[in-house]
């Protein structure tokens, strides 16, 4: 419905905006106020409708042609339209024109944000904050121009101070959460929000990052109550029932994995997603036929959808199919050339049949591009030690531990490419950071060398954590 992109509104502004549109911009004049039209012009800034959002402008800029708060305003338009030079330009003779007015350092640290200069960004949000106003925002702005600059610990700083003041976004929840990810520091995130749902029990937000940072820390069962939690406060929170999912999955439950999901079709924005999502679930069951049902489901939804199509090839291959699963690729390059999940499964079929030289050229093409991610890059591990590719496969294991630090299956990748490559003392040096299990599968001679057995007898699994499967 039309009216839904009111919902994050008060009633004011929706009367506010039908009647400019009613009128305005159907020709005919209208009169309002200097408030009025901020919130007018705040509104379509908001939702980034730049056709109405300009209209409003000249409007006002003709109603009140000296307003410096109109004049922010068109700045933010020059924002909108990445036109940050002019924004800038506009906002520092404002500055000029009156060094003390808070909304334009607000305005010029947003500015700085979208240029890149981060502490130039941060240096203006402290002098916007001098006033009081809108703190919440502000410290959260803080945080995220951190965030770019990867300081992980000013930034949680800054979110907890934005959460120490009354007007914050709950939104902010979410970044937070992800940036005490980013810092490893989940047991923090599960404290804050432990007591913060205390605090604000009907916070839908809350509960779900509280199970989001339960399930990282492998309290699932806890993890479990929360999502349900959020979705007893909202029962469309789509997002809620797929974490939900994970979380049951995490304690093996694959039946109510699969129940979470099919109770997020009626409030779902896309049944695609749903259906692929529960594909992907028996997918990593290895109930190929049931994935197959839900994945064929979303493709109907969907048939545009190229990850749902390299979904089908991948399943059909994984059921021995390659000449399926080949077709399936190639139609899914078809849609999107640069599919990374289309590319993995192309070059799994060629390696399936032989073909190592076509292999070799859709993994070097999958791994350089930006959307591999680091589940392709395992496959692509595995593929160059299966061929004893060792000397690629150790300049490729080593960069991969500079993304994925501490991570034992590239370290444990990495020791048996040395191996075989003869460099023993670098081998020696990665041996705290192995599965041994795992390396004495790889490379079962090395037990046999005398100047390294008693090293390897002295490994246990147990001394490391990373899960190699």
């Amino acid at each position: 419905m039309k009216n839904d992109r009111f919902t994050d509104f008060d009633d004011e502004v929706k009367q506010l905006v039908l009647d400019f549109e009613r009128t305005v911009m159907r020709g005919e004049m209208q009169f309002y106020d200097i408030d009025e039209l901020e919130m007018i012009i705040d509104y379509y800034l908001e939702v980034d409708d730049k056709e109405p959002l300009i209209s409003a402008l000249h409007l006002a800029e003709r109603l009140y042609p000296d307003s410096i708060e109109i004049k922010i305003r068109r700045a933010h338009w020059y924002v909108l339209n990445k036109d940050n030079a002019r924004a800038l330009s506009l906002l520092q003779a404002l500055e000029r024109q009156d060094p003390s007015d808070t909304d334009v350092f607000y305005s010029l640290a947003v500015v700085y944000g979208e240029m890149g200069e981060s502490e130039k960004a941060i240096s203006y949000y402290l002098r916007a904050a001098k006033d009081g106003w809108q703190l919440g925002r502000i410290y959260a702005n803080i945080a995220e121009e951190y965030v770019r600059m990867k300081n992980w610990h000013e930034a949680i700083q800054y979110y907890l101070k934005a959460f120490g003041t009354d007007s914050y976004e709950e939104y902010v929840l979410y970044n937070y959460l992800d940036t005490c990810e980013e810092a490893g520091v989940c047991d923090e995130a599960y404290e804050f929000l432990d007591l913060y749902v205390r605090d604000h029990p009907y916070s839908k937000e809350g509960w779900y990052c509280l199970g989001c940072a339960c399930r990282d820390l492998g309290l699932a069962e806890r993890a479990v109550d929360a999502f349900e939690y959020a979705i007893a406060i909202d029962k469309n929170y789509s997002s809620a029932y797929y974490e939900l999912s994970l979380a049951h999955e995490q304690l093996g439950h694959i039946g109510e994995a699969a129940t979470a999901l099919t109770r997020a079709l009626d409030c779902a924005l896309e049944r695609a997603d749903v259906f692929r999502a529960l594909g992907q679930l028996f997918m990593r069951h290895e109930n190929f036929d049931t994935a197959l049902l839900y994945l064929h489901k979303a493709f109907d939804e969907r048939p545009e959808d190229a990850d749902t199509v390299a979904d089908i090839g991948l399943c059909q291959l994984r059921q021995g199919d390659d000449s399926s699963a080949l077709a399936s690729a190639r139609k899914a390059l078809a849609i999107d050339q640069d599919n990374p999940d289309a590319m993995l499964c192309m070059a799994m079929v060629y390696d399936s049949r032989d073909n190592i030289d076509a292999a070799s050229d859709y993994f070097e093409r999958l791994i350089g591009s930006q959307r591999c991610n680091e589940s392709h890059c395992r496959f692509y591990t595995l593929f160059l030690f299966s061929h004893g590719f060792y000397d690629t496969l150790a300049d490729f294991a080593d960069e991969s531990l500079q993304l994925y630090p501490h991570d034992t299956f590239y370290s444990t990748y990495l020791a048996a490419a040395y191996f075989y490559t003869n460099r023993y003392n670098r081998f020696r040096r990665l041996l705290p950071d192995v599965m041994p299990s795992v390396l004495r599968e790889l490379c079962p001679e090395a037990w046999e060398r005398p100047a390294l057995a008693p090293l390897l007898e002295q490994l246990n699994d147990s001394n490391t954590t990373t899960d190699n499967q």
